[in-house]
């Protein structure tokens, strides 16, 4: 599992879309690591729960 760091680049493995990091934040639901596209890094464009990590991999 790749460890996160805020402010940094991610893309999904399966997907081109680059990814930011805000953090690991409460949202409605549950607890969640939300991302945002590069091209908007203060708007949540993924939340995604620590199970679902492994799709995750670091950009730069």
């Amino acid at each position: 599992m790749v460890e996160l760091v805020v402010g940094q680049h991610y893309r999904f493995k399966c997907s081109h879309e680059q990814l930011v990091y805000l953090g690991y934040n409460w949202s409605g639901n549950g607890h969640w690591h939300q991302f945002a596209l590069v091209e908007e890094p203060k708007v949540v464009w993924a939340e995604i729960p620590k199970s679902d990590l492994f799709l995750i991999t670091h950009y730069e």
